[in-house]
C-alpha cells in the first residue's frame, strides 16, 4: 500500500485543541526547522511515501462573523508557509516524498511552474503538487484574488492545468541543456520553445523559466470531493484523496472515480486513491483508551465550529436549528456535503444536526468507520479491509496527537504492517516519487 503522512505548519494540524496535549511537540515545533527536519528523518525511516502538507489561504472568519474564534483557538493560525519547510526538509532526507499544497485561485500558472520546478530539482524528483481551489472569502479581502464560486474556481483550474503542464513538458526539449564550454552555449535555443497560451482565464507566452527537472511535471495530487471536483480530478490527478465513511460505500465512490478517469479517456488504474483517515495507535488497549480520553478531554468545539463554517462557508450560528442544510446556498468546500451524505444518504440533514455533529468529537473506538483507532494489530486489520473491500491503493494518515501520534505510527503501526508484508521494509534507490506510485518506468 502507500502511506502518506498528512501535517500543517501551525499548532494543532487538522484537530482543534489538540497543541494543548502534553510534551506534544507541534504547537511550538511548527514554526522549527529543527522540527520538520526530525519529523522527516523519522518518517524516512519508516519507508513513508510522502509527507503531506496542507494549507490555506485567508482566516475563518464565517463563523458569527468573525476571525476571533479562529484565532483564539489555533484554528490554522497561525500557520507559516510550507514551500520553504519542504525544500529544508528535502535536505534532511534522501528518499521521503514531500506533497505540498498550492492554490489554482490565488497565484498565477507562471509563478506555479517555477515553483515546482524548483522544488523538484532541489528535492531531485521527489515533490508533489497538492491542487487545490481556494474557497475562503477573507483571502480576497487580503488582496490575493477575486473570489470566484465553486464552480468556477475549477474552470479556472482546469485552464490553470493547461498552462502549467505545457510549460513543464513542452517548452523545453531533453538536452536542450548542452553546456558547451568552447562554443560559449549552456542551452540551445532551438531546443527551446513559447507555449503562446491564450485562454479565457490566462495568457502565457513562454518559455517556461526552468531546465526540466527530474518529474518534470510533479505528482498531482487532488481531493475535490464535489461532482465538479470529481470531475477535475478525473481528468488531472495521479493521487486522488477521498473521505470515504465506511469500506462497503468506499468501495462504491471508488468505482464511481475510477469510471471517471476512464470517462476522461484515461486508465482508470493509473491513479492512486487514498482513503483519509485519522489514526490513533495505542501500545496496548489501555494506552489507546487512554489517548482517546485525552482526545476528547482537549477537542475545542467552538474552534471546531469556526473550522467547519469555514469549510462551508454558511455561519451555522446564523440559521435557526431546524432550516435544512439543502436549502442554504454555499459556495465554500462541498466535501462536508459529501460527507454528510456518505453518514446517511436518506436523512435530510439540519443545521442543527450539523450544528451538534461538528461541534463534537468522533468517538474513537474500534469498529469506527471513519477513524484508524486501537492497538497495530486492530488497525492493521482494518487497514486490510479497506484495502480489500473499498480497493483503495493506500492512506493518506492524519496523526492524532500531531506529533506524538506520528511517532506512534512509525513506531507502532508501520513495523504491524510491515511484519504482514503490507509495506515496504526499504525504498527503491533513486527512485523519483512518480516512480513511487506507478513503477520505475513511469
Amino acid at each position: 500500500m502507500h502511506l502518506n503522512v498528512f501535517t500543517e505548519c501551525s499548532p494543532s494540524p487538522q484537530f482543534v485543541g489538540m497543541w494543548r496535549a502534553p510534551g506534544d511537540a507541534t504547537g511550538t515545533g511548527y514554526r522549527s526547522l529543527d522540527y520538520w527536519a526530525a519529523i522527516a528523518r523519522r518518517l524516512e525511516a519508516a519507508c513513508v511515501d510522502a509527507l503531506f502538507f496542507a494549507d490555506i489561504h485567508g482566516t475563518y472568519d464565517v463563523y458569527q462573523g468573525s476571525w476571533a474564534t479562529a484565532v483564539r483557538h489555533a484554528v490554522q493560525i497561525p500557520s507559516i508557509d510550507p514551500v520553504p519547510v519542504v525544500a529544508a526538509a528535502a535536505m534532511a532526507t534522501t528518499d521521503l516524498g514531500f506533497a505540498v499544497t498550492y492554490s489554482t485561485t490565488y497565484h498565477q500558472p507562471y509563478e506555479c511552474a517555477r515553483l515546482f520546478s524548483t522544488l523538484d530539482h532541489l528535492t531531485r524528483g521527489r515533490i508533489g503538487w497538492n491542487i487545490v481551489t481556494s474557497y475562503l472569502r477573507s483571502a480576497t479581502d487580503n488582496g490575493l484574488g477575486e473570489y470566484l464560486d465553486h464552480d468556477l474556481r475549477y474552470d479556472r483550474a482546469d485552464e490553470y492545468m493547461e498552462v502549467v503542464r505545457a510549460l513543464w513538458e513542452r517548452s523545453w526539449d531533453d538536452g536542450a541543456v548542452v553546456r558547451d564550454v568552447d562554443g560559449d552555449v549552456f542551452t540551445d535555443p532551438s531546443r527551446v520553445r513559447a507555449i503562446d497560451h491564450q485562454g479565457e482565464w490566462f495568457t502565457v507566452r513562454g518559455p517556461h523559466q526552468c531546465e526540466p527537472s527530474p518529474q518534470r511535471t510533479p505528482v498531482l495530487y487532488q481531493a475535490g470531493a464535489s461532482g465538479r471536483g470529481m470531475a477535475f480530478a478525473a481528468r488531472h490527478a495521479e493521487v486522488i484523496f477521498l473521505t470515504m465513511a465506511d469500506p462497503q460505500s468506499g468501495a462504491e465512490t471508488v468505482g464511481r472515480l475510477r469510471r471517471r478517469v476512464a470517462d476522461a479517456g484515461r486508465d482508470p488504474r493509473s491513479v492512486r486513491a487514498l482513503q483519509g483517515t485519522m489514526v490513533m495507535v495505542g501500545a496496548d488497549r489501555a494506552d489507546a483508551k487512554r489517548k482517546a480520553a485525552q482526545y476528547h478531554e482537549l477537542w475545542s468545539p467552538e474552534g471546531q465550529l469556526a473550522k467547519w463554517c469555514g469549510w462551508m462557508d454558511i455561519d451555522l450560528a446564523a440559521y435557526p436549528d431546524d432550516t435544512p442544510v439543502d436549502e442554504v446556498k454555499n459556495q465554500g468546500s462541498q466535501s462536508f456535503l459529501g460527507f454528510l451524505r456518505g453518514l446517511s444518504p436518506e436523512r435530510s440533514w439540519t443545521i442543527g444536526d450539523v450544528r451538534y455533529l461538528v461541534s463534537r468529537p468522533r468517538r474513537a473506538r474500534r469498529d469506527a468507520p471513519m477513524t484508524l483507532f486501537g492497538t497495530a494489530e486492530e488497525i492493521a486489520d482494518r487497514m486490510e479491509q479497506w484495502l480489500e473491500v473499498a480497493d483503495v491503493d493506500g492512506f493518506n494518515l492524519i496523526p492524532c496527537s500531531p506529533s506524538d501520534g506520528l511517532g506512534d505510527i512509525c513506531d507502532l503501526l508501520i513495523p504491524e504492517l510491515q511484519r504482514r508484508g503490507m509495506f515496504r521494509t526499504a525504498y527503491r534507490k533513486g527512485e523519483t516519487l512518480r516512480q513511487r506510485y506507478f513503477g520505475p518506468d513511469a
